[in-house]
Formats: C-alpha cells, structure tokens, sequence
C-alpha cells in the first residue's frame, strides 16, 4: 500500500463502519469516506483531470474537503490545499506557479472553475452512501506509482512569494508511517483539529486519524477563547494538536476551569516552541494530560517528536529523529559539530520531500545533493543534540542574530519573557539596519517593567533593547504569530516613539497571511 489513498482504501476494509471524520454537519463513517472519494475521483476524471494534473483545493475544514482530498489523489493528480482567506492575487500566483488546471472552492456549495468555466460539484450528500466496490480506489488510475506527486504544499516562508514543497506519494506515505510509530494516537482517540487542512500540521491528522483508526473532528480555525474551550468539551476530545498561540489561550482558560476537559488526555505541538509557563499552567490545571513536543517543517514534514511529557526529564527537548531518519548538527563550514554545540540542523531520510515546485535554484540551495543521490534538507535552523541523541531547537536563522559577538536567540529572550507572571504573549522581533531589536509583549491584565525579571533570567546581553505592549499580537491564518505585521509596525514609524514599557497600547490590522 505505497500510495496515500491506498490507505484510506485498506483501512476501509477492516473497519468500514468505523466513524472517522466528524465536522459541524456530518459524521463520515471510513466506509463513506472511501466512497465519497471514488465518487469524487469519477467527476474528476469525467471533467478532465489526469493523471498528473494540479488541482488546487480551497480547504476549508470539513467533510468534504477530505473527501476531494482522497478523490484528487486516486485519479492520480496532485492536490494543492490553500487557505480559505488566501487573496486572489494569491491564488492567481499559486495557479500560474503550480499549472494547476482546476480549482475547487465552496461558495454556497461547492464548485470547480476550469478555465473561465465554473461547474458544481455534487454534493457530500448524494456521494457518502453511492456504494463502491471494494479496491475502487486503487482500481481507479492503476498506473500511479509511489514516486508520482500526491500533494504541492504552498508554503510562504520569511520573504517572497509562496513556493510549493513537491510530496511524493512514497515520502508522505512513509512520514505518516513514522509519525504513527512515534505519536501516542489511539483507536479509540477523537483527535480535535482546529488547525486549517491547508496548513501541513492539520493536513496530515487527516492522515494520522486514518492510519490510527481514530475520529478527527474538525473544527473552524478561528475558533478561540471559550468558544475553543467549550468545543474541546462538546466534542468530547481526546487529542488536541495545537501551535503556541492555542496552547497559550487553553492555559488562561484551564486556570479558570480546571479539571473540566475531562476526557482530554494529549496536547501536541509544533510550527514553534511553546510557552514552558503556559505548559505549567496546563499541567497544573489539567493533570490528566500529557504533552508531545515535535519539531518538523513543511520541506520534510516532521523532524523529530519527543515522547510523552520526557520535557519534564529534558527541558527544551523538541524529541527523537523519526525512525528511519538521521538529524546532523553542522557548522558554517558545512562540518558536523560535537556534541552539544549549537549549529544548523541538517535533516536526511525518506520523509525529505521532492523540492520545490519549479525552482530549481532554491531547491538546490535547501536539498542540497550529496555523493549524486543522497539528498540532505538544510533546514534553516540552528539546534544542538545532547549525547542520548535528543534534538533542542535553538531557532531559525532569521531569528538568531548576533549582538557584540555573542549569538542571541529570539525563542530564548520569548521563553524567558513569557515565564514572567503577567505575560500572556511575547515575540521578539531582532535587530536588521534601521530596526532595533524590539520584545513585543501581551500582558494579562495591567501591563507592566518586564526589564527587571528578564535580567534576572538572561545575560545582560539577551536583554532587548526595547520592550514593546500590545493589545494582541496579530496571527498568520495558521494561527502562528505573525512577524512579518510585526516588522511592518516597526517599519511604519513605530521605532521613532519613545523607549518605555508604559506606552499606549499599540493596535493592529489583522491580515490573513498564507
């Protein structure tokens, strides 16, 4: 079973009534599944895509989204899921890049444009229960193979227009393959995935729940607050897959309702390192549940995944390499460094995807080819390992910058900031020409001197030059903190007001970013 809906299809066979995808409207058994799939994977074919094709998906989190997933990959095409809030120009951008010939989208129902053509899809609920046969999904386009594309993932990375990660069948496959071994996912799991299935981290639970056996129920990605406490309770979740940024508002929440999310039993994280004090709080409030802290990126997937609650045993640990996988630690030079020496994480293994759609250069400069074949994934981003091969991510090079010749970490100065009693939220934005290194901090009540306690808990030289307040700090569309509008703050004359921590409150625009 070498392809990604191979799976589905097995699966389907040894539990078919088994409920697997859940959202606000329906409930889809992997029977209903498979067969909204095969449904789905006819029309496509019906309508003129190919083995091979592009088709993007706007994907917006439910039922019907898997399901066009599973159904564009069984005719053999590549699906390209985007955020429902993506601009048009963006869109327009990620169509010419990728070629794609369809693009499916949900506008009072669901609907494909082809060309200047735009064609109704049939709706979930005249598919789920169109009986397939068993093995309609590997039936349908036999010539596939596990080193075809089966998904473009549109990442935009810290400058530029988005790019394309290439994921072949026979990488996705096995990195869910890895994942699973190491993931504590049960069968009778409900995993709650508020994360967008345009964003890797929430695309692949779909794949998880699958290969584990156990209900995703899916929730809209800007559900927060007590709305996003009250889901995990409604839906009686086992599992939360979570960023910082979601990790940070249950803490606040737990505090006030401890012990009433009984049936929650696992947080994950990803995309960044999360707050220890919003983990703290967490544990006290909600004892019943464990953490699995992971380090992964979308050129590969997942890096490494730490088992359940060891960052207890090894603070700061993001986990083990997959099986499967090597993780090195390298110097400026290119030369593997000693043991707990900080360097640039350097990732090889079948997980490493195919490169970057169409830009050869930029693919070559990231999987960078040794001995011909071997290919090694230079990720960008500087850790070091300890000697029971434990992997402690330090940050991105963006976010590493040097100050009177000492190397100082933003997700250090953050870590240490969001351990201050008070703090809700901080995000170190570092020093560039014309732009001082500036702590943007969200407070949980009146705000406060932060400067004091941050000199008791970094080198005087981590210090931040200037501590900012903030209402709130605005939010990718993956719920990851966006620097980017933060940088946009400084460089729209913010850095020319006063250096205190008693400032008015800045305010923001909220933009959906890709």
């Amino acid at each position: 079973m070498s392809l990604l809906h191979h799976r589905l299809e097995s699966r389907a066979s040894y539990f078919p009534d088994r409920v697997i995808i859940e959202d606000a409207n329906v409930r889809l058994t992997l029977r209903q599944l498979r067969n909204a799939a095969a449904s789905l994977a006819v029309w496509l074919s019906q309508h003129g895509v190919c083995k091979g094709d592009r088709v993007i998906i706007v994907a917006h989190n439910t039922a019907m989204t898997t399901a066009l997933i599973y159904g564009v990959a069984t005719v053999g095409a590549c699906f390209i899921p985007i955020h429902p809030d993506t601009g048009t120009d963006q869109i327009s951008y990620i169509r010419s890049n990728s070629g794609a010939v369809m693009t499916i989208s949900f506008g009072g129902g669901w609907f494909a444009q082809i060309g200047t053509e735009s064609t109704a899809l049939p709706s979930l609920e005249e598919i789920v229960d169109q009986n397939a046969p068993e093995g309609a999904l590997i039936a349908q386009q036999p010539s596939s193979i596990s080193e075809d594309p089966a998904c473009l993932i549109y990442t935009s990375g810290s400058t530029g227009r988005p790019k394309g990660v290439t994921c072949l069948h026979r990488q996705m496959v096995f990195v869910v393959q890895a994942i699973r071994a190491a993931l504590d996912y049960r069968e009778d799991d409900r995993i709650f995935c508020a994360l967008p299935l345009s964003f890797d981290y929430g695309l692949y639970q779909l794949f998880l729940s699958i290969e584990a056996g156990c209900a995703l129920s899916l929730e809209r990605p800007d559900v927060s607050g007590v709305g996003l406490f009250k889901a995990l309770k409604e839906r009686r979740a086992t599992v939360f897959p979570a960023v910082p940024a979601l990790i940070d508002a249950l803490a606040i929440l737990g505090c006030r309702k401890p012990r009433q999310l009984p049936d929650l039993r696992l947080i994950t994280n990803t995309g960044a390192a999360p707050s220890p004090a919003s983990i703290r709080t967490l544990r006290e409030a909600l004892p019943s549940v464990g953490f699995q802290l992971m380090y992964g990126l979308t050129e590969c997937k997942r890096v490494s995944i730490c088992p359940v609650d060891k960052d207890l045993e090894k603070p700061g640990t993001c986990g083990l390499p997959l099986r499967g996988t090597t993780v090195s630690i390298i110097n400026e030079a290119g030369v593997p460094v000693p043991m707990g020496e900080v360097g640039q994480i350097v990732i090889r293994g079948p997980h490493v995807m195919a490169g970057y759609w169409g830009e050869e250069t930029l693919t070559n400069a990231v999987y960078r080819k040794r001995q011909a074949t071997l290919v090694d994934l230079h990720s960008g981003d500087y850790g070091w390992m300890d000697g029971d091969g434990y992997l402690y991510c330090q940050g991105r090079r963006d976010d590493i910058f040097k100050i009177r010749g000492f190397r100082v970490s933003c997700s250090e100065i953050e870590a240490a900031c969001a351990d201050i009693s008070g703090v809700v939220h901080a995000v170190m934005i570092p020093p560039a020409l014309h732009r001082r290194g500036t702590l943007f901090v969200c407070f949980s009540g009146k705000q406060f001197d932060v400067t004091p306690s941050l000199r008791a808990r970094l080198e005087p030289y981590k210090v931040p030059e200037r501590v900012w307040p903030i209402s709130e700090i605005p939010r990718t569309a993956n719920n990851k903190f966006d620097r980017r509008a933060l940088m946009r703050l400084l460089e729209e004359g913010v850095a020319q007001q006063p250096e205190n921590t008693t400032l008015e409150i800045i305010p923001y625009a909220q933009e959906s970013s890709f």
